[in-house]
């Protein structure tokens, strides 16, 4: 599927699903393991995007 037919939600899983299956089958060291969880938690706190408001995948913690 090429990457212009994902939506934005779907790039962003897409990212975050890379990510952590490359930090695991590399065997990082530790802090390599660190900062792929920050990227992660970076992507997932990132702005909405507004088609994830619509579909109520994430929402606003209160």
């Amino acid at each position: 599927m090429p990457l212009e037919d994902l939506s934005p939600i779907h790039k962003r899983l897409a990212c975050v699903q890379f990510i952590a299956e490359v930090s695991l089958v590399a065997n990082c060291k530790p802090s390599d393991l660190k900062l792929a969880l920050t990227l992660i938690a970076d992507l997932a706190n990132s702005e909405p995007l507004s088609s994830c408001a619509d579909e109520g995948i994430f929402y606003a913690v209160e």
